[in-house]
């Protein structure tokens, strides 16, 4: 029997700004300490267990006040009762501390913990008191880092040597703010009170799939404790289709308890199984597994999780890197997300509408760029269809020493252990951008060839030998890694058309930042003034984010498998009022990016090859569906006078899973002209499939001026200039 008390309502919090609360026995009864000479803080009343910004800042995304909330730790108090029971087991569970935790229990220590996305639990059978009154200390900090690689302070941006293992904090070129650094406990804080035997955690599935992936062997281990030793028990393992409610498999093991604490295995055989698929491929089928635990004919204990069957696979050469999903080749149409820089402020619901609003966009993959989401948001991408490559939270600059990559992959571990039981979830990557600014040359190749790249990779294949890995994210060039990021005409200088002719394996970055319209940035007037130079000209900013946008996504659709097998733009909506790469802003508008995938994203496409000329146009079908005898109608008309300069129709037929250059334009086409071009595909019974349209469609938008370099680092974002 298990009994769970979440302890939300009666928090208390002060922040120790000396940090000499061990010192004097912050962690013991004593309440307060109001006489002269220690200069403690009062315990206040806490509303609510999430970042102590969102909680205690007038204004959580910038400004220098929000340093303050790193420069000391933070101490939580808590007083709970605790029934008496014969045989009790109690254990303390955290679902989010963020990031450095100590724990006592009526003044004892209890454990400690770094992370701030995985959960963990301490067993505190032996500190508290039954039938009696307990104190529940926790000591919480997220301190600022100070080294700075080489000390090169003029690129202290890129290269502060990051000892925390939260990838995205001080990630201050206009991504995240400065002084943003989030810190506290979030999520749910339980007391767990097990009486003689207990299932320690959700049953870990896995499964082998026959050849032609119609039947399985599932196999469930359960971690079992307080067993009573050479009694007889019964596992029973019951698997049903979600969808259905049918049951499809079931079995059972009798054994008998050799220790107190166990791991035991039950195995099924389930045939006519239904596949997990994005939403463009199939359907997102799911299925749960139910374990329970019987002795003398009733049932002690149990559990249930869900679960489904699919295969994920990565082909990769010093030509290709393609996704495999179910024995098929996978085009990905991804974008990043990471929806707020505080996680504790997402909801369910927030999640839900992005992720509508993805799918609506096209997209069937989302990154997760270098930070752990909620639970609930995998939860939904595995009902919705959407597939996940993980980051972890690798970042840019950490320290080189063995110590540290030593402690990066037993944190990042933690968070795949967590993860795994998420089918939407279809890859993960080692680190991001390793070594991006190489200071002394040998930094990417310490970091991918030394520690931590090579362990972590060969761990996580022994942890989880079902999904592909990437090594390093932007290590194109390296056989386990594979990926690029692409930000000419952004980031990069140049122009968006200079990646005309150019071919990438696989992209997994591409983008720019464009502000949120006016009436989206009269909410935060601090931003809107520092951005009032430039105000009139954010139409035309949002207008090159849709040109480059428009531009790069065909670029990778009409090279489909030769070689590109897929795109991830960055990113789907801003993270912070003040961050402009999203899609959307960060209230949930629209920017003209969006456009841009709305005509160019979509399963079924028709896109023009050009720069300067017009070469052809190019029918891609990502779909599994055969389209035969459709039309191919395209119309040029001059920009200005509207005069039609040519139409004319073609009949093709596409292929599930292919991409054909459908119209081929002589040598020259359109040169030196003012064009506006449309293109449709119509079915064999009329039904327009696809169509897309490009206004003037020769002309390029110039570069936004003091792009990239110029930004506000007191607000954290892109100036430009006027």
């Amino acid at each position: 029997m298990e009994t769970v008390m979440n302890l939300e309502n009666g928090w208390y919090i002060l922040q120790d700004v000396h940090d000499t609360g061990e010192e004097q026995g912050l962690y013991t009864d004593r309440e307060s300490f109001t006489e002269m000479g220690p200069q403690i803080s009062e315990w206040e009343k806490l509303s609510e267990l999430k970042h102590l910004q969102l909680l205690l800042a007038e204004q959580p995304y910038f400004g220098r006040e929000l340093r303050y909330f790193n420069q000391a730790p933070w101490w939580y108090r808590y007083e709970f009762d605790l029934p008496n029971g014969k045989e009790q087991r109690i254990r303390l569970r955290f679902t989010n501390v963020d990031y450095y935790c100590k724990i006592w229990i009526n003044g004892q220590p209890a454990g400690e913990h770094e992370g701030y996305s995985a959960p963990f639990s301490f067993d505190i059978t032996d500190l508290v008191k039954p039938g009696e009154k307990n104190l529940l200390t926790v000591k919480v900090s997220s301190p600022w880092d100070r080294e700075v690689e080489k000390g090169k302070e003029d690129s202290r941006t890129i290269l502060v040597k990051r000892r925390m293992v939260k990838g995205t904090y001080e990630h201050s070129d206009t991504f995240i703010q400065r002084d943003v650094n989030p810190v506290g406990i979030y999520g749910r804080v339980e007391i767990i009170i097990t009486e003689q035997e207990s299932m320690e955690q959700e049953p870990e599935i896995s499964y082998l799939l026959s050849e032609d992936m119609e039947s399985a062997r599932v196999s469930a281990k359960a971690v079992l404790r307080g067993l009573t030793p050479g009694a007889e028990y019964r596992m029973v393992l019951k698997i049903k289709d979600n969808s259905s409610g049918i049951e499809k498999a079931g079995t059972i093991l009798n054994f008998t308890a050799k220790e107190c604490g166990e791991e035991r295995v039950c195995s099924a055989d389930i045939e006519d199984i239904l596949l997990w698929n994005t939403w463009d491929h199939g359907q997102p089928r799911l299925y749960s597994a139910e374990v329970q635990i019987e002795r003398d004919g009733r049932k002690v204990c149990g559990k249930e999780t869900r679960f489904a069957f699919r295969k994920t696979e990565m082909e990769r050469t010093e030509e290709i890197t393609r996704f495999r999903l179910n024995g098929r080749n996978f085009f990905v149409r991804g974008t990043s997300y990471f929806p707020d820089c505080y996680i504790s402020a997402m909801t369910k619901e927030r999640y839900f509408r992005d992720l509508l609003n993805i799918k609506a966009a096209g997209f069937n993959l989302v990154r997760v760029h270098v930070h752990v989401e909620q639970d609930i948001f995998y939860d939904l991408c595995d009902e919705m269809g959407i597939a996940v490559i993980q980051d972890s939270e690798y970042n840019w600059t950490h320290p080189s020493t063995d110590a540290w990559a030593e402690k990066f992959i037993g944190i990042y571990k933690e968070n795949v252990k967590m993860l795994l039981r998420h089918p939407s979830i279809i890859c993960w990557i080692g680190m991001n951008e390793p070594g991006c600014v190489d200071p002394d040359g040998d930094t990417r190749r310490r970091f991918m060839e030394e520690n931590p790249g090579p362990r972590l990779y060969r761990e996580l294949q022994e942890m989880d030998p079902a999904r592909p890995i990437i090594k390093g994210s932007f290590c194109n060039d390296d056989i386990y890694s594979g990926d690029s990021h692409n930000y000419l005409g952004s980031l990069s200088g140049g122009e968006y058309r200079d990646i005309y002719g150019t071919t990438e394996k696989l992209n997994t970055e591409y983008g720019f930042d464009a502000p949120a319209c006016a009436e989206s940035l009269k909410k935060v007037p601090v931003i809107r003034r520092r951005l009032a130079a430039i105000e009139k000209q954010i139409p035309e900013i949002q207008e090159y984010q849709y040109k480059l946008l428009k531009y790069y996504t065909e670029h990778y659709r009409i090279q489909k498998y030769a070689p590109c097998s897929g795109y991830v733009q960055f990113m789907f909506i801003d993270l912070c009022p003040q961050s402009f790469y999203g899609l959307y802003d960060w209230w949930g508008i629209p920017k003209k990016g969006l456009q841009a995938m709305l005509e160019s994203n979509g399963p079924v496409g028709i896109f023009a090859k050009y720069r300067d000329t017009l070469d052809g146009l190019y029918a891609v079908n990502d779909s599994d569906k055969r389209y035969e005898e459709c039309e191919l109608f395209w119309v040029i008309t001059e920009t200005e006078s509207g005069d039609i300069i040519a139409q004319e129709s073609v009949k093709i037929q596409m292929e599930p899973d292919s991409a054909q250059e459908a119209v081929h334009f002589k040598e020259g086409c359109g040169e030196g002209q003012r064009w506006n071009l449309y293109v449709s595909i119509r079915d064999r019974e009329g039904n327009c499939i696809a169509q897309n349209s490009y206004k003037d469609i020769f002309a390029l938008s110039p570069r936004v001026k003091g792009h990239p370099e110029r930004m506000s680092h007191e607000t954290g974002m892109r100036i430009y200039w006027a």
